[in-house]
């Protein structure tokens, strides 16, 4: 910490003994270690997407899957079973936001949602990513004994955003759930956030494609995403300084564009902060880089139209690279 001494210490001398800093058999001084304490930095937890967790939302989702999938080819559409039962019972357990801590999602419901977002193109699949993005928030959906379903889904979104390839720049729904599912991974139990951490060098290439979007929903999603999966990273065991590359293209293309409302240009500086602080080689390989690329002085210029908190972040970030 900045403090120096202990409980009863202060920076003051005392009668007796060597002041603190100095050695008894010394006159010159030997430095110390002082860590910086940052007032926004790292991130701390996550930031989620969690809109229409409720009967009226979920009825609405569920009606739009079913609609879709009368225009499924018969082997990829959902059986007469999937499509009414276990989705009806999939959604009456997460409409109900306060049992959660002892409900359960049965691994036939977690089926039926990998089914569709594997097999279903496109135009059909964006009711199914919503529906992921609620289901994965239930703890008992996204526990560890989950984590093989999580992978497999967060994996086939992944493919559908990407597979888009330069005209996702020009889609609102899919990129958009797609990192809004991404987010909430991280949050929503060990399962999903181990899946996601997995997928994290593809889930930031695939922000990084998305991150130049005209629709400033999809924005606020990519920048969310980002930072979660920064706070991730800092509290991983082992972050890869690959991802820190990675993580620092996508902020570079964010900072970068000029497009960025001030909400998420704030969560993006707040993830490259996050990232810069990140211990052992990872944070050492994202500070290079980022000193490599100029991304102090970029960050210093662009922040001063996104208000108080995005100059506070930035003057932090500038501080960490000095």
């Amino acid at each position: 910490t900045l403090g120096m001494g202990g409980a009863g210490g202060g920076g003051g001398g005392g009668a007796s003994g060597a002041a603190p800093g100095y050695s008894s058999s010394s006159s010159a001084p030997s430095p110390m270690e002082v860590t910086p304490i940052y007032e926004h930095l790292p991130m701390k937890g996550y930031k989620i997407f969690d809109s229409g967790i409720d009967k009226k939302g979920l009825t609405k989702v569920i009606a739009k899957i079913r609609e879709f999938n009368s225009a499924i080819p018969s082997g990829d559409a959902l059986s007469s079973n999937e499509a009414g039962e276990i989705l009806d019972s999939l959604s009456n357990t997460l409409a109900v936001t306060n049992r959660y801590h002892s409900s359960t999602v049965s691994d036939a419901e977690l089926a039926v949602v990998r089914k569709m977002i594997a097999k279903w193109g496109t135009k059909h699949v964006f009711p199914v990513l919503d529906l992921a993005r609620i289901m994965i928030l239930h703890p008992d959906a996204a526990s560890a004994k989950r984590r093989g379903y999580w992978e497999e889904m967060l994996g086939a979104a992944l493919d559908t955003c990407m597979g888009m390839r330069d005209g996702v720049v020009n889609e609102v729904a899919v990129p958009m759930l797609t990192m809004r599912l991404v987010a909430n991974s991280y949050k929503g139990g060990s399962g999903s956030a181990g899946a996601a951490g997995i997928l994290m060098d593809r889930i930031l290439l695939c922000a990084n494609a998305c991150a130049l979007s005209k629709n400033k929903n999809v924005r606020l999603s990519v920048a969310t995403a980002v930072l979660n999966t920064s706070s991730y990273m800092s509290t991983s065991t082992t972050p890869l300084p690959a991802s820190a590359t990675h993580m620092l293209d996508v902020i570079g293309t964010i900072v970068g564009s000029g497009k960025y409302e001030s909400e998420p240009f704030v969560r993006s500086l707040m993830a490259l902060g996050t990232i810069l602080l990140v211990s052992g080689a990872c944070g050492a390989e994202a500070q290079r880089v980022a000193k490599r690329r100029g991304i102090g002085s970029i960050v210093e210029q662009a922040s001063g139209q996104h208000g108080d908190k995005a100059c506070a972040v930035a003057n932090e970030i500038l501080g960490i690279l000095s």
